[in-house]
């Protein structure tokens, strides 16, 4: 069964005078910095507290994670790496704070070729696509080729696998390939250098955005109290406000 936080107001749980020493160790998915980071900040300003965040794909901060045991917070791009370190015993608490929307970002000189999911098959297309290993969206686009495109043609014309959403927005962004599978959160910041071009909510099942409390915490109460405030309605709305809110 998975536990739940609930939002507690931070300064009433004693912390607003945390002294300068108490750092949180915060590993989050690279693709929701826009969200987390202002938050974060706030959490700074009203407590005292200092964060620590290390951002990267989701896959691999599940290994630093393992592999360094230590850590405070874990905020997963998708409810499936939060869930292996739930089976293993190493975190509690998880919450859900958002969803990875996906689309098919298409560059601008692209824009003509590509009107849905049928024609990032077509010979000839560029392709970049997230890897399943390593971050939400490569196990988003596995999924939206199985049920909606031609997987065999898609991979053909895949050139090249990232591990971020940054990368994927990226490349798409700069003409490095034509399209990606992505997420629609990923291509805000660069503007009409990305065309989205939507995906049928029935070609694919959201990934939820996660954070729970590693069992490693060193200052589990300010971990509880920073997860809290990413759960709260202010947290939810920063994260909708960077794009990873419903349909």
């Amino acid at each position: 069964m998975r536990l739940s936080i609930a939002f507690v107001p931070i300064l009433g749980l004693g912390l607003s005078a945390a002294a300068p020493a108490e750092t949180l160790h915060v590993y989050s998915g690279a693709g929701l910095r826009p969200a987390v980071e202002p938050l974060a900040q706030a959490f700074e300003a009203r407590t005292g507290a200092e964060l620590a965040i290390e951002y990267a794909g989701t896959g691999q901060i599940l290994a630093r994670a393992r592999t360094t045991g230590r850590g405070d917070v874990f905020i997963a791009g998708t409810r499936f790496f939060s869930d292996q370190l739930e089976a293993e015993g190493r975190i509690s608490g998880v919450v859900a704070l958002g969803i990875h929307g996906a689309a098919i970002g298409v560059s601008k000189a692209a824009a003509a070729k590509v009107a849905d999911i049928a024609d990032l098959g077509r010979p000839g297309l560029r392709l970049a696509l997230g890897d399943p290993q390593a971050m939400a969206l490569g196990r988003t686009a596995d999924e939206i080729m199985a049920r909606c495109g031609d997987p065999e043609a898609i991979r053909a014309n895949t050139v090249v696998r990232a591990t971020t959403l940054q990368q994927l927005a990226m490349y798409v962004a700069t003409g490095d390939v034509d399209a990606a599978i992505m997420a629609r959160s990923a291509a805000l910041p660069h503007g009409e250098r990305i065309a989205l071009v939507p995906i049928p909510p029935e070609c694919y099942t959201a990934e939820e955005i996660t954070a729970g409390l590693l069992d490693s915490a060193e200052e589990p109460e300010l971990a509880t109290a920073f997860i809290a405030l990413l759960a709260s309605p202010e947290g939810r709305a920063a994260f909708e406000a960077a794009g990873f809110g419903a349909e």
